[in-house]
């Protein structure tokens, strides 16, 4: 039987039966004692009975003895119960008008009221012992596993013990030791990713300074050839990109090794958002697109300012490359009593429906948009540096209508 495995509840069961082993014993030791009572009783009777008969008819007196000790036959009985019924003396009497019996009656109820107000109380008393320890053993294993949750690698729940709590505890702890291993061989994988994204980027960095130098060699030794300065152009919007895409991937790289350790102080958000729009002003200009920006001088949140910015610089940076000439773009920060809220908001083409629960996905591309420049990671490190900021972003959009970036900051 499983049950019998568990040490509190084998104790609680031989508590049990020692309390039931008990009960039985007392029930036979109180059922002699009534038996006795009720022969005292029946012997009591005799004896008024024998003592009114004999100062009635004390010339009857051998004749009373002899009827008391000689042995009654049915026919006996019968004449008897005819006799005294006639005077009212029969079996469906009340109780309390026959002494003896009534005496007998209200002693033997005190006597088991007592006696089970007893027994309830021990079997009671065992099974809170049992749920006491039972409990306080599980609050136990739940204070140890909060200590887990919040990163003490060394927290263990105590497994020593018999039963089936010590075996689910064993299996929690071997559980938290194969995910602490696989963490650590998780961040080892990053760093390492980390490492080889530095050193290609480190690598790449000569030969893209080398080939934008060429590009202006090229395009001052060939300043009339319209051919060769228009693939010049492309050549340089290209190397843009690969320098973007280069140091985007440099900054997830470090996110994900989580060797960031953000420098957070109280910044207002309205100096942050400036610098954002300011940063593509002049794209904006040329583009023939709008920007505004609406946020309260007394909005601040604490946060690294340096990757706040990278954050919101993204969320812009996407307004802009899917919106058209003429569209508008919108920054608004709000704040509540537990949260701080940037919303950005534009008027362009918007994020087909298809596309909308993928956006933050790393290199996510949209087969709706491949005429877009972009390296599909602007979201992600975006989602990425608002999460360790504890807030979270979601994505609103209609087809034509425009698309909302919401970012909720919890305030701490």
């Amino acid at each position: 039987m499983n049950l019998l495995i568990n040490k509190s509840a084998k104790r609680l069961l031989v508590h049990l039966v020692l309390i039931l082993i008990i009960v039985i014993a007392v029930f036979q030791a109180v059922a002699y004692i009534n038996a006795l009572h009720f022969k005292n009783a029946i012997i009591v009777h005799d004896y008024e009975l024998a003592g009114y008969l004999e100062k009635a008819y004390p010339e009857l007196s051998s004749e009373i003895r002899s009827a008391f000790a000689a042995e009654k036959s049915s026919a006996d009985i019968e004449a008897g119960k005819a006799l005294l019924e006639q005077s009212g003396y029969k079996q469906g009497v009340e109780l309390f008008l026959v002494p003896q019996a009534n005496r007998f009656y209200r002693m033997n109820m005190a006597v088991y009221f007592a006696f089970n107000v007893i027994s309830g109380i021990a079997v009671l008393f065992a099974v809170i012992i049992f749920l006491d320890l039972h409990y306080k053993t599980i609050d136990r294993y739940s204070g140890d596993i909060n200590r887990i949750i919040k990163g003490h690698a060394s927290a263990r729940l105590e497994d020593s013990g018999e039963g089936s709590l010590p075996k689910l505890a064993a299996s929690i702890n071997a559980m938290t030791s194969s995910l602490y291993a696989h963490i650590e061989k998780e961040r080892q994988n990053r760093a390492f990713m980390k490492d080889i994204l530095e050193n290609v980027s480190h690598q790449l960095k000569t030969p893209l300074s080398a080939l934008g130098i060429y590009n202006e060699i090229m395009r001052n030794e060939n300043a009339q050839n319209e051919v060769i300065s228009k693939f010049l152009d492309k050549s340089v919007s290209e190397l843009e990109r690969m320098h973007n895409l280069i140091a985007g991937l440099l900054k997830l790289a470090r996110l994900d090794a989580g060797i960031i350790e953000l420098n957070k102080k109280s910044h207002a958000l309205k100096e942050i958002i400036e610098q954002v729009a300011e940063s593509f002003e002049a794209r904006l200009q040329i583009e023939h697109k709008s920007f505004e920006v609406k946020a309260e001088d007394s909005i601040s949140y604490n946060c690294d300012r340096e990757w706040m910015l990278e954050a919101l610089s993204n969320l812009f940076k996407n307004a802009v490359e899917h919106t058209n000439p003429g569209n508008h773009i919108k920054i608004l920060a709000e704040e509540t009593p537990l949260m701080v809220k940037v919303t950005v908001e534009d008027n362009g083409e918007g994020i087909h429906p298809d596309d909308i629960n993928h956006i933050f996905k790393r290199f996510y591309r949209s087969k709706f948009s491949q005429n877009k420049q972009g390296t599909g990671i602007g979201l992600t490190l975006a989602k990425t540096i608002i999460e360790m900021h504890d807030g979270f972003i979601t994505a609103e959009s209609t087809a034509v209508v425009g698309t909302k970036f919401v970012v909720q900051l919890t305030k701490l």
